[in-house]
């Protein structure tokens, strides 16, 4: 599951939800979504940095509304790709 939090696009707060979202679930994974040149499009949280559906933010979100061709999480006070 995951959350978009921030759209710098926008330069706002939004509460943007994947689609298996439920009230309750800890979500404490931070990411950022980028595009190719670097640029931070959007901020968000998700419960899961670590297997496949590490990604969906970037494929569910990130990819087919701004173009966006990375996500980071920050691990250990550090984003990184994954």
């Amino acid at each position: 599951m995951w959350m978009i939090t921030y759209d710098k696009l926008d330069g706002k707060d939004v509460e943007i939800k994947s689609s298996d979202w439920r009230p309750g679930q800890l979500l404490n994974q931070h990411f950022r979504l980028l595009d190719d040149d670097g640029e931070v499009y959007y901020l968000g949280v998700s419960n899961d940095s670590e297997s496949e559906n590490a990604f969906a933010p970037l494929d569910d979100y990130g990819m087919p509304n701004a173009g966006c061709t990375e996500i980071q999480y920050l691990r250990n006070g550090k984003w990184e790709t994954l």
